[in-house]
């Protein structure tokens, strides 16, 4: 057990760095901005998180299955960072012809447009870079420009609290698009090295591989990010700012374990893909040793967070969110099926049941389209966090029922 502990303690490492640097930001930025400021930054990350679905879909999720089938080979390496950098061109473009564009209901946001831009760009080109590196085995790398990152953000934002600097959002987010410069650079710099120009008939074959597996991947990223914030963007219409605050809240303290999951998910992954390319037994094997540990630890915290939601809210927020403590509850309730259900997710991905991983999101989302009013209107912001569970709920059914349906042992992933 310590020695396997020993060789995850860098993903470990990089996994703190990334999300603790995450925390400490959204921390800054409540203290830092007034409440309508950090509402509309929460807007900003939550489109950003759309576009990243959609990235991750046509480009780093076919990756991390194509790799652990084919290897790291130089010329796929270069494809993907011009299919990567296509993408974000095309969502530059996009934010282009919107601030030249006329719209009236997005005037007072328009501000924001170019240092939005920056900061989406320098966003997903760090996310590429970090799970390339993870998914390669990478590890050290992807923790080396993981603390580039985070000393150059904390340094703008400690001279930003030291100065008493009292600017705003578009600010922020220049000092969040400068803090990622030098990790941005430093990781082009170690991903170009030994890469070479790929044939016609190697593009073709790299596009069919993006095409085939991204385009249920990509209709998934796009359902799963309406089913899961469509209750969130209801409630500040049906319940209220208040509640739809605190939501926000709660959901930003339990972003640290949604980070988490998708590292484990960067690093773990393709390592099941490997050994389900050796045997569906082997696989199994490598679900027993590689999750186990992980899922303890994350249950450990989310039970701490259960007990003394109290305490929590009151030295992360103040006073005024403590009554609001049974939210917190109800969230780590989600997170603890989401986590014991985890590697029934991971299944379907390694397995490439890609088209059931989306039908799965589309029920849960249809689900979320009808009772979403009445939820909210007659159980206000538990609505909410009862719609979140029903839906976590659904797709953990629909998926067990695709893999008994395809004889797949669910048991033997449990066993540690």
């Amino acid at each position: 057990m310590s020695a396997a502990i020993l060789k995850k303690l860098p993903v470990l490492l990089e996994q703190i760095v990334f999300s603790g640097t995450g925390f400490l930001i959204n921390i800054a930025l409540v203290k830092l901005l007034d409440l309508e400021q950090y509402g509309l930054y929460a807007s900003i990350v939550l489109v950003i998180y759309f576009l990243l679905g959609v990235s991750q879909a046509l480009v780093v999720q076919p990756m991390q299955i194509h790799i652990a089938k084919a290897g790291k080979k130089p010329s796929y390496c270069l494809f993907l960072f011009f299919l990567k950098l296509s993408l974000i061109l095309c969502f530059s473009i996009i934010c282009l012809v919107v601030s030249l564009a006329d719209f009236n209901f997005l005037e007072s946001g328009q501000v924001y447009l170019l240092p939005f831009t920056a900061y989406m760009v320098s966003f997903l080109g760090f996310d590429f870079y970090r799970k390339y590196f993870l998914a390669t085995g990478q590890v050290k790398t992807a923790l080396s420009v993981g603390l580039i990152y985070t000393v150059s953000t904390v340094g703008f934002f400690l001279l930003a609290f030291w100065g008493q600097y009292s600017g705003g959002l578009t600010t922020y987010l220049y000092f969040l698009v400068l803090g990622y410069i030098p990790a941005l650079a430093v990781a082009t710099l170690t991903y170009f090295s030994g890469l070479s120009l790929p044939t016609k008939e190697e593009i073709k074959a790299y596009l069919k591989v993006h095409i085939v597996e991204g385009q249920w991947l990509l209709y998934a990223a796009v359902v799963q990010w309406f089913s899961g914030n469509l209750y969130v963007m209801a409630s500040g219409l049906l319940i209220g700012v208040e509640a739809l605050g605190v939501l926000r809240f709660v959901q930003s303290l339990l972003g640290l374990v949604n980070i988490l999951l998708q590292t484990i998910e960067n690093y773990v992954l393709p390592q099941l893909s490997r050994a389900y390319q050796i045997s569906l037994q082997h696989c199994y094997r490598a679900f027993q040793s590689s999750l186990g540990i992980y899922q303890l630890s994350v249950l450990a915290g989310l039970s701490l967070l259960f007990l003394f939601a109290e305490d929590v809210l009151r030295i992360a927020g103040n006073a005024s969110f403590v009554p609001y403590a049974y939210v917190l509850r109800g969230m780590v309730v989600l997170y603890a099926i989401i986590i014991v259900a985890y590697p029934i997710r991971l299944l379907i991905r390694v397995t490439e049941l890609n088209k059931s991983y989306f039908t799965a999101y589309l029920v849960s989302f249809l689900f979320s389209l009808v009772s979403y009013q009445f939820l909210l209107s007659h159980f206000g912001v538990s609505g909410a966090i009862i719609g979140l569970i029903i839906n976590q709920l659904i797709l953990q059914a629909t998926w067990l029922l695709v893999l008994n349906k395809n004889q797949f042992n669910v048991w033997k992933l449990y066993i540690w």
